[in-house]
Formats: C-alpha cells, sequence, structure tokens
C-alpha cells in the first residue's frame, strides 16, 4: 500500500508465515536457509518498508536469512540481528529502504557522487528510527546499477555516508556484471552510495604486473600511497607486520568487538582498529609477552601464516596443504615450521606462486607483492 504522503510503501509480514515459509525453505550447504520476500514495485514510491514481528530478528534465532527484494535494492537480514533486550517486548519492527536525501550532502560529495543510486537502510519502531550495529552480524545488500560506457567496472565501490555528510570506504564494494547490481556487505545500517572511483599513482608505471592491482584496491579504499605531499605508492618499500595486518583486514571485511590489544599498539596508532581485529579474531597471536612489534618489517612467511589464519577463519581456504606440496620450491627447507602448513595451503590454493623457483620465505614482502596477493583474495 502506497502512502501518497511520505512516498512509503508499506508491506506486512506474520510471523507464522515467516515461519511456514522456512520450514519448507531448503537449506544451503552450511544449513542456512533463506526466506525471500519480493515486494512488488509501486509507481512514485520512494520508500519500500517491511512490517515484520520482532521475533523474527532476534538473536536466540538461528542464523537464518531473510531476503528483502525491492527496485530500490535487495537487502539479505539475518535472523540473529538483534539480542532480545534490545527489542520491544511485543508488537512488530519496520524495516525501511529508500532512496536516500542527499540535500544535504556538501557540493564536492554530490559531484563525487552524480546520478548513482544513494540508498538508506533503517529499522523503525512506533515511526521512530532505531539505530543498529554488530560486528559479528553481517548485512549484504545490493543496489541495481548500469555503469556508464565509460566506468571501469573494477573500479565502480560504495560509499558510506555517515551522520555529517562525510564519506567513508565501504571495502567490500564491487559491481557483478552476472546481477548488474552492486553488492557489498555491512555491519550498521545507514545511508551508502555507489561510487566511482578512479585512482593511480605517479610511481607505479614500471610495475606492469601489479599496477592494476594497486589501482583497483586504491579505488576501494583498502591500500593508499604513502605521503601527504606527494601522489606515490612506494611500490618497492617494504611493509610492516601493522599495515599487512591492516590491509588483510580491510581485503577481507573482518570486523570483530577489540576489547583489547598488544601492549606495544597505542590507541592512536593509525592501526589500533584492525590489528585489534586481527588479535581477537585470533589471526595474529603477536611475537610473544602480548607484543607485536607493529613497524617490524613482516617476512613473507610470516604474511602467508597471517594470510592463511584469515580466510581459515572465514571458511575460504579449502586447501590442506602439507611439507610435501612445497618440494618443487628450492628453498622449502628455509620455511620455519610454523609456517609450513599455512604456506603450503596458499600454495595448494594458488593464491602463492613464488618466483624462479623459490618462495624467499624469510625475506621482507614489498608493498608490490602485497598488493597483488590482496587481490587476488578480494577476488576469491
Amino acid at each position: 500500500v502506497l502512502n501518497t504522503q511520505t512516498g512509503e510503501a508499506v508491506t506486512s509480514v506474520t510471523e507464522s508465515a515467516i515461519t511456514q515459509a522456512f520450514a519448507g525453505a531448503t537449506p544451503d550447504d552450511s544449513g542456512i536457509k533463506t526466506v525471500t520476500v519480493n515486494i512488488p514495485a509501486i509507481k512514485d514510491a520512494d520508500a519500500y518498508v517491511l512490517e515484520i514481528p520482532t521475533k523474527v530478528l532476534i538473536s536466540g534465532n538461528s542464523s537464518d536469512l531473510i531476503k528483502v527484494v525491492t527496485e530500490i535494492g535487495t537487502i539479505i537480514l539475518p535472523t540473529n540481528m538483534f539480542a532480545e533486550s534490545e527489542m520491544p517486548d511485543e508488537g512488530g519492527i519496520e524495516f525501511v529502504i529508500s532512496r536516500a536525501d542527499t540535500s544535504g550532502l556538501d557540493e564536492e560529495t554530490k559531484e563525487k557522487i552524480g546520478n548513482r543510486p544513494v540508498i538508506e537502510i533503517y529499522f523503525r519502531v512506533n515511526g521512530v528510527a532505531i539505530p543498529w550495529g554488530n560486528p559479528y552480524v553481517p548485512v549484504n545488500a545490493s543496489i541495481p546499477y548500469s555503469p556508464s560506457e565509460s566506468e571501469d567496472t573494477e573500479k565502480i565501490t560504495v560509499w558510506y555516508i555517515d551522520d555529517n555528510g562525510s564519506i567513508v570506504p565501504v571495502y567490500s564494494g564491487r559491481y557483478n556484471s552476472s546481477t548488474g547490481a552492486v553488492t557489498f556487505t555491512t555491519t550498521h545500517l545507514s545511508k551508502y552510495a555507489v561510487a566511482y572511483v578512479d585512482i593511480t599513482f605517479e610511481d607505479i608505471s614500471n610495475y606492469g604486473w601489479a599496477k592494476r592491482e594497486i589501482e583497483v584496491l586504491a579505488s576501494k579504499g583498502i591500500i593508499k600511497g604513502t605521503s601527504t605531499t606527494r601522489n606515490i605508492f612506494s611500490p618497492s618499500a617494504n611493509i610492516t607486520r601493522a599495515d599487512y595486518a591492516a590491509l588483510l583486514v580491510r581485503t577481507l571485511g573482518l570486523t570483530a568487538e577489540v576489547r583489547s590489544n598488544f601492549d606495544d599498539v597505542a590507541t592512536g596508532d593509525y592501526f589500533y582498529k584492525e590489528v585489534g581485529i586481527a588479535k581477537e579474531l585470533g589471526i595474529t597471536n603477536g611475537i610473544g609477552n602480548n607484543k607485536f612489534a607493529p613497524r617490524a618489517e613482516i617476512t613473507r612467511q610470516e604474511m602467508m601464516t597471517m594470510t592463511a589464519r584469515a580466510l581459515k577463519a572465514l571458511n575460504k581456504l579449502e586447501a590442506e596443504g602439507t611439507a610435501a606440496d612445497l618440494d618443487k620450491f628450492a628453498d622449502a627447507g628455509e620455511i620455519a615450521s610454523y609456517a609450513v602448513e599455512s604456506v603450503a595451503a596458499l600454495v595448494k590454493d594458488g593464491l602463492i606462486v613464488g618466483s624462479d623457483n623459490k618462495l624467499n620465505p624469510g625475506e621482507n614482502a614489498i608493498r608490490a607483492e602485497v598488493a597483488v596477493l590482496m587481490y587476488r583474495i578480494y577476488n576469491k
């Protein structure tokens, strides 16, 4: 039903209808069921509202999903989004997806976004918007989009627009040509814009084997330059342990509540959050005595170990490697015992290929090499 005063089209689902739909749904390979709610397009609608019983979205439920499909976008809502204490005792909650009002944005931001879609997604109780954020419960979203002929589709991304109108890159934002939509994952609901970012650096022209990878990841906001005064990337520079951890966390879209950190990582450090997430998720255990050595340059085997742990945490590394998988490399014997399985798994999975029949496990990793690895992981 369209409310002509607000421009909202409202659809309701009952608890019994949702329960019945889940009972008849087929689980995927992970045992997760998805129920789809298709809301038909209505002329002159600027927003679509789904009225849903609160019990359906309480964390005591399983990790099943409700897929809300509208002409503005498709949002996949986990059924464990809220704790019971966060919800009203009875009644329902409204999920809203709307074309966002961009009139309050500054002119520069408006110009950058252009005529690309901007949506707003949020929950409402008794007509009042309520905040939602949960680092452990990601929400997947997609926005229909037709790229222009001049747009390199790999450089299409997503921006989160905060309450102050500032733009923040959403690292997972990408264009999916098979669905004709821009997809992203978020752990909080807000305004999101489809964006196009074309970035290069003046010192990567001689790195043809890494140039595109660097540019694509820079467009996503995953990697950045190394100077505030010059447009440089420093492709041959070694990368530190903290910078690598931060890149890995951004590339994989990892989130967690940072409850503690390493003793040598200060709250004011630009990498504090990402290193804290890596620690929280067990991706890195540091170097002992709750130290991380954030500014030390990372070796290739340290890099590979951290990477394998991160991928395994996300079930994105299916290969189980053994020392035998490394026999083809002349320097396999130089790999530290703690790193053998991780290095072997990445080799078996095709993420690490080596150079000149070597893996160079004890050497430092340079920024261009890391960009290529991150690009492979991003597209995995």
